[in-house]
């Protein structure tokens, strides 16, 4: 793989300043005088269901804040959804529009409403455990990854950092295999591709550029938006030590030695991206 050419360090800026976040659901505040609840579903996959869904809700007055679609395997015959509905000018109740809902569309096997938990606030309650790429996840909002990794580094010190680069070791060693599996191929490109995906779908960052070289054991990489990293802004130094552990137990597994890994870069110190250089020893 080439270095990035002038056109894209150019347009590095504007790259930068395209991310959208994407809310993963589940969950939604709202304004108290609203009247949001939500909606759990059951439904075989057929043509025009969809459709139908959003035909009735309008027939009703109702209005769908969030839908989000569930399916662990393709072609499985039925898919989950979770819903929430703003009832605030509806003209039905949400049990009403339950009734309708389950009565006369066959295709619904089964729904359930989800009422408020508290004040202005509705979790989907209803679906459990998360799973992403064929496993359970479980999902950190930064708050709590921020408690943990900073939390580690004030008590322990450089002893908190070489734990936590230790932990990323391990984490890049187990899921170097898991991208073999998913790639279904050994071939740098494809790795270096599922990797890519993985990191952005997962949240861990941004990958946009990667330099490697297996018969020098020689390996850069970019990365924007490092959880890790944006958590430490401000502190005067690189920040990655999971990370960068991570990434060195994926490249000691695939040259096959050990490695050092350098955070040449890091948004913590204002540069506008991470960094890391890989050396295998």
């Amino acid at each position: 793989m080439q270095p990035p050419n002038d056109d894209y360090a150019r347009g590095n800026k504007t790259f930068r300043q395209t991310f959208k976040p994407l809310n993963i659901g589940r969950v939604m505040f709202f304004d108290e005088n609203q009247k949001i609840y939500g909606l759990a579903l059951e439904s075989k996959v057929e043509k025009g269901n969809l459709r139908r869904l959003t035909e009735l809700a309008d027939s009703l007055g109702i209005t769908i804040r969030f839908i989000q679609f569930s399916m662990e395997e393709a072609g499985k015959p039925t898919v989950n959804a979770v819903a929430f509905l703003d009832f605030s000018r509806a003209k039905a109740t949400p049990e009403e529009a339950l009734e309708i809902l389950t009565n006369s569309y066959d295709f619904v096997k089964s729904a359930k409403i989800i009422k408020p938990q508290g004040k202005g606030v509705v979790f989907d309650d209803y679906f459990f455990p998360l799973v992403a790429a064929g496993e359970r996840a479980v999902v950190f909002r930064k708050s709590v990854y921020e408690a943990l990794f900073n939390g580690v580094k004030e008590k322990f010190g450089t002893a908190g950092e070489a734990m936590l680069y230790y932990q990323g070791f391990s984490v890049g060693t187990e899921i170097s295999n898991q991208y073999l599996k998913i790639a279904k191929s050994n071939k740098i490109e494809d790795l270096v591709e599922v990797a890519k995906a993985i990191n952005m779908t997962l949240g861990w960052g941004v990958v946009d550029y990667v330099s490697i070289d297996p018969e020098k054991g020689y390996a850069k990489l970019r990365i924007h938006r490092s959880f890790e990293c944006e958590i430490g802004e401000g502190k005067g130094k690189p920040q990655s030590q999971f990370y960068r552990g991570a990434i060195a137990g994926i490249f000691a597994s695939f040259f096959g030695k050990d490695v050092e890994v350098k955070e040449a870069k890091c948004i913590a110190i204002g540069d506008p991206y991470c960094e890391f250089e890989v050396k295998a020893r």
